[in-house]
């Protein structure tokens, strides 16, 4: 045929075929551009880590599917249950990226009380405020103990495997677990042993670098001595603030020297600079403004339960009133059998458990209207995200005064509002009122109002964790706040910050007071004259120059107060103990009595098994108290304790057990006082003892040690730094958008 004619015969066939083909060309040109856009974003290195080693997107790839099959076989379950702190903050740093228990967050608590480990809320607090992905950690941290030449075998993680799935899978075998694993998501045995082998590597690692400081014998035996030698010491205490009163008033240049002296010392801080603890620098403070109201108030208008609601309620929960009994009460080695409480016997109690919460939930309805009413400023504005200035925040807020009237007339209650002065962490945490409040964070946490309040951006010195409440910021209402007695409810705000500073001048005054509940009906709602001073005019101040000259009356007394020790010495020979206490009681007694009910200022006091206070148990403390500036007190009390004792250790003779020179007067400058001692032994310990004592302690030495740089170790910056972790870019990088990936799992952590 001719292939003209055939072409006309058949043009319509051989153009289609001619689109097709150039279609295919095009499109599989396009398609295979693609792949290599694929390929070289998979492979495109994003970021280096130790010594220009690089990472690139399908390293992250990889990252985040070894983590979805350690969950697969439920290793992320078996760290969380572990009781090595390393192994539960590791699987936090690891798997927590979705949800965390507030169990498993108490859990650690309490393994860090119970062991006296030296970890401060801060540093776990740490481990959840991963600036980056988990993938990332993984990442670095198997790459660390792979570089430090830690491996574990295949064999060794399948030995582990085989012991922890049973439990883990509710008695399911080994293979029962493995098999689905191998055989519908397609990963091979051999991957999964090794990727629970590198997760093991990680672990070992962790525990030798926290393990590697040996303990010497020397401090072995020191330490054993501190914790398990005992005083015992009978004394009677002469403060000199007894004897203040009687001190003439000091001269004007000596106030101002004394202060000049010791303005840059917070009080209480004792130290070889500073032996009797003065101090005058002014902590961070705030001033509160409040709004309260008595629970004794709420009961009046609120309607008790009925019979009929609290057997509901015990129907609704009979499982919460059991008690385990003896099967047989005529045999008391019968075994223990479980028994359900008769409504008969929890009427009562449960009536009053359904009031109080009636009452609890009235008076946290109120407080609910008040903050409705003091926002409704912000009514047309997202408050979280609005970037307002403290001032614009205070312009917006609505009165506390006046809500109080109209919720006091409304609901036929008295409402409390006012001001307090200017408060330091430690006030509040000493106030009747202030120091029991608290808000329900995380689970069941628990947060004291001191520490929630100073954590404001303007003062930062408290921490509050992820697991905790948010961190409020000026004017911004708080609560409601309960009471841990059930006594009042609250809702306050910050309306004044003070960071810690030297006084402006020896001058200087402010106003202390707390909460005042003691206003008439009449009164809630009126403009207070002296706001600043406090509520309805109340006066309570601090005056540094009163203060100042208070600790000179008292330091002036030291020479008095010796004397009188001495004085009460030989009054000791003549009376006996008894006699002398009792005429220095008389003699002395009213001048400085601490309470009214009782006119005994000198007591004996017999103190029995006291033990010393090592540096390690002082750390302990400072460990719990860090972040929450209310409980500076407490470091400042054990380290003048600490001082205390070991001079009173210090008394008795090395190759004696018991001081021999009484009745003895020893002077201690943190307190400003003399001790008159009776008596004092020393119990020391024995050669066998410490040898018993000795495997134990280095023992318990290593474990503390160790644990407690856990945090430390896993803490994400850390991990950052020693690694050398640096971004190809400043932004921080993510897989290419092309880049394929395995399941929704793994690319979530990969994202």
């Amino acid at each position: 045929m001719n292939l003209v004619k055939w072409l006309r015969k058949n043009n319509k066939k051989v153009m289609a075929v001619v689109v097709i083909v150039i279609m295919v060309g095009f499109i599989g040109g396009a398609y295979i551009q693609q792949l290599g856009r694929r390929r070289t974003g998979l492979h495109k290195t994003i970021a280096y880590f130790a010594d220009d080693k690089k990472i690139t997107n399908y390293d992250r790839i990889l990252a985040g599917r070894d983590l979805e099959t350690l969950r697969l076989v439920g290793t992320n379950a078996l760290l969380s249950n572990a009781q090595d702190l390393r192994a539960i903050l590791l699987g936090e740093l690891l798997f927590s990226e979705r949800r965390t228990s507030p169990i498993l967050i108490r859990r650690i608590k309490q393994i860090i009380g119970a062991n006296r480990f030296s970890i401060t809320s801060k540093q776990i607090n740490d481990i959840y405020r991963r600036p980056m992905a988990s993938d990332i950690y993984w990442l670095l941290l198997k790459n660390e103990a792979q570089l430090a030449g830690i491996r574990v075998s295949n064999e060794d993680a399948g030995k582990l495997l085989a012991r922890t799935v049973p439990r883990l899978f509710n008695g399911a075998t080994y293979s029962q677990v493995i098999g689905p694993l191998v055989n519908r998501r397609g990963i091979p045995e051999e991957e999964i042993l090794a990727t629970v082998g590198k997760l093991l590597a990680v672990l070992e690692y962790s525990r030798m670098i926290c393990s590697n400081e040996d303990v010497t014998t020397s401090q072995i035996m020191h330490n054993v001595s501190w914790e398990e030698e005992r005083i015992d010491v009978e004394f009677v205490k002469f403060e000199s603030s007894v004897f203040a009163e009687t001190q003439n008033e000091p001269n004007e240049q000596r106030i101002v020297e004394h202060f000049d002296k010791y303005k840059k010392f917070f009080a209480g801080a004792v130290s070889e600079e500073n032996p009797y603890g003065f101090g005058y620098k002014l902590p961070d403070g705030v001033r509160l403004e409040y709004l309260a109201v008595k629970l004794d108030d709420i009961s009046g208008i609120v309607k008790a339960p009925t019979q009929e609601e609290a057997e509901k309620y015990y129907q609704r929960h009979r499982d919460r009133f059991t008690e385990q009994v003896l099967s047989d009460p005529n045999d008391p080695n019968s075994p223990l059998t479980e028994r359900t409480k008769s409504y008969a016997e929890l009427a009562s109690l449960i009536s009053n458990q359904l009031l109080q919460d009636k009452i609890d939930l009235k008076a946290e309805k109120i407080l609910q209207e008040a903050k409705t009413l003091t926002e409704a400023g912000f009514d047309d504005v997202d408050i979280e995200d609005a970037n307002l200035s403290a001032e614009q925040f205070r312009q917006m807020t609505g009165d506390y005064e006046s809500a109080a009237g109209q919720l006091s007339k409304e609901h036929k209650i008295k409402l409390y509002a006012g001001r307090t002065g200017l408060l330091s962490a430690t006030d509040m945490q000493v106030d009747e009122y202030l120091g029991r409040l608290y808000l329900k964070g995380f689970g069941y946490n628990l947060v004291g109002l001191p520490q929630v309040v100073f954590a404001i951006d303007e003062l930062q010195a408290s921490e509050l964790g992820p697991f905790d409440v948010p961190k409020p910021r000026m004017y911004e209402n708080i609560g409601p706040i309960r009471d841990m007695l059930r006594q009042i409810t609250v809702v306050v705000r910050v309306i004044e910050a003070e960071k810690a500073s030297e006084p402006e001048s020896i001058n200087q005054t402010f106003g202390k007071n707390t909460l005042k509940l003691e206003q008439t009906e009449e009164q809630v709602g009126e403009e207070d004259p002296n706001r600043d001073e406090g509520p309805l005019g109340t006066q309570d101040f601090y005056s540094v120059r009163e203060q100042v000259v208070e600790d000179l009356k008292k330091l002036a007394a030291m020479a008095p107060t010796k004397s009188k020790a001495e004085e009460f010495i030989r009054q000791v020979v003549e009376d006996g103990w008894e006699g002398a206490i009792d005429k220095f009681n008389e003699l002395y007694g009213q001048a400085d009595r601490h309470d009214e009910a009782d006119p005994n200022v000198f007591k004996l006091q017999d103190l029995a098994g006291l033990q010393r206070i090592s540096s390690m148990e002082l750390g302990i403390v400072a460990a719990r108290s860090a972040g929450n500036p209310a409980l500076q007190f407490s470091v400042d009390s054990a380290q003048k304790e600490r001082q205390l004792r070991a001079h009173l250790y210090s008394l008795v003779p090395q190759d004696a057990n018991t001081l021999d020179t009484v009745p003895k007067i020893v002077e201690f400058k943190p307190d400003m006082s003399y001790y008159c001692l009776k008596s004092m032994s020393v119990k020391r310990l024995s050669q066998d003892e410490y040898e018993k004592l000795k495997v134990i302690r280095i023992y318990k030495e290593d474990v503390i040690q160790s644990q407690s740089l856990a945090p430390v170790h896993f803490n994400p910056e850390n991990i950052i730094k020693r690694m050398n972790f640096r971004w190809v870019e400043k932004e921080k990088q993510t897989p290419d958008a092309d880049t394929p990936v395995p399941n929704d799992s793994v690319g979530e952590e990969a994202a």
